[in-house]
């Protein structure tokens, strides 16, 4: 595993070194500085597999170089651990939003430190083994309705995995109380079974770009996870309520301007399961509360499927009657 570390701090820089070589990671790039970090980028033989920046640095600092490499198409994937010696919500959300994979604070703790490396060396892995997998695979055979498409340059959108790291980041620094809610939807069917590949994935980044403006109030963070889904993670206390983000996500969902589809014609609809928040009981790491966002989200499809039944036996029995 080939890592580039970035610290115009030359102590912390070698004990970087010395944390990661005695752990097995030796292949390691020092750079003094954002400018010199894209210096050896551009002159590396081998690219790299993991970056480590420093976010506070003279000149550019670690979130612009972030935001630089994740222009360069060898690393729109590569992990990406931030480090500082900031605590700040601001920070977080900022390094994020610049494509961060990850975030570690100064000082170290060996143990977190290496366990981070070691998911973006698993990251690194998977990306690598889905990239040649898309590579071998006949072009003619498009990805799977439930499987997460990637949603590239859309404002809070990471992966999953990169959601996860986020909320377990909050839950350790209790920065904000968390929700997360699930959205869903379902015309998105229709558009993956009758258009192109290409086509699906650019009316999913339009309704991602949708999902996104509804939730920009409440510092969220989403990831399109399969079958019409999305996960959104944010502000407890500033995520809309449900028949908000249902009505909100109606008119601009239908809106051509906003979502268009060149090979289907469909109206778009929406459905918004309630929010779930993390219990009193469970420990700062356990995620089961986006699990509980999607089960809820689930509940409330099935709550509509009875309501139209209901509705549709009471038309029957009014015309019998008649």
């Amino acid at each position: 595993m080939k890592i580039l570390v970035v610290d115009d701090d030359d102590l912390i820089r070698e004990l970087l070194v010395e944390i990661l070589s005695a752990h097995g990671y030796e292949h390691i790039v020092q750079a003094d500085s954002g400018e010199d970090a894209l210096r050896k980028i551009q002159a590396a033989g081998e690219a790299f597999d993991c970056f480590m920046f420093d976010i506070q640095m003279p000149g550019m600092d670690g979130i612009d170089l972030c935001r630089e490499v994740r222009g360069m198409t060898p690393y729109k994937q590569t992990p990406v651990v931030m480090i500082t010696a900031m605590n700040n919500r601001d920070y977080i959300d900022r390094a994020f939003s610049a494509g961060a994979t990850d975030y570690v604070t100064k000082p170290f703790d060996t143990t977190e430190l290496i366990t981070r490396i070691r998911l973006a060396d698993r990251l690194q892995a998977e990306t690598r083994r889905a990239s040649e997998a898309a590579t071998s695979a006949a072009t003619t055979v498009k990805t799977p309705y439930s499987e997460a498409v990637p949603v590239k340059e859309i404002r809070g959108f990471v992966n999953s995995a990169i959601l996860e790291n986020y909320v377990l980041i909050n839950l350790e620094q209790k920065q904000f109380p968390l929700a997360a809610v699930a959205i869903h939807v379902p015309e998105l069917s229709v558009v993956h079974s009758g258009s192109s590949e290409d086509e699906f994935t650019f009316v999913l980044a339009d309704v991602a770009e949708v999902v996104s403006d509804v939730m920009v109030g409440a510092q969220a963070f989403m990831a399109y996870i399969g079958s019409g889904v999305f996960l959104c993670v944010g502000h407890r206390n500033k995520i809309p309520d449900e028949d908000t983000l249902q009505s909100d996500l109606l008119i601009m969902l239908n809106d051509p301007d906003l979502v268009y589809c060149a090979d289907v014609q469909t109206n778009f609809s929406a459905k918004v399961g309630q929010r779930a928040t993390p219990k009193l009981f469970e420990k700062r790491g356990d995620l089961r509360f986006l699990d509980r966002a999607l089960e809820n989200l689930e509940a409330a499809e099935q709550a509509d499927v009875a309501n139209r039944s209901r509705k549709f036996t009471g038309r029957k029995k009014v015309s019998f009657a008649a």
